[in-house]
């Protein structure tokens, strides 16, 4: 029963973060399997940013179908992001299972820090 409810509010934390702050849903979820259900920091953030790219995805069927989509600047950032994305993911597998479990956890408390102080 624990496992579902601490699932269900990262989920609800995510899509509200997603929706309506524009949050990557991987900055609560990660963090929350991590502390919460004792889970490998891998598997989390491999579970958090599959449920970031769907998120993603309802974001931008939305906006496109609002017509508020840039399509050339997306995909210059598109191609930015996969770039940095494939050399940070090299990256972090040079690391332990629990310094990427700690960093996760820190990085997301200091950027919920950040926001509380209106920056």
């Amino acid at each position: 029963m624990k496992i579902i409810i601490i699932c269900f509010l990262a989920g609800a934390g995510a899509g509200l973060g997603t929706g309506l702050a524009w949050m990557s849903a991987a900055a609560v979820i990660s963090p929350m399997l991590i502390t919460f259900l004792g889970m490998p920091a891998y598997e989390a953030v491999g579970i958090a940013l599959a449920s970031d790219v769907l998120a993603s995805a309802v974001s931008a069927y939305t906006y496109g179908k609002n017509r508020n989509l840039d399509i050339k600047n997306g995909l210059l950032m598109m191609a930015a992001v996969l770039l940095f994305t494939f050399f940070g993911g090299l990256a972090a597998s040079a690391f332990p299972n629990r310094t990427m479990g700690s960093f996760s956890v820190v990085m997301t408390m200091l950027r919920a820090l950040n926001s509380l102080s209106g920056r």
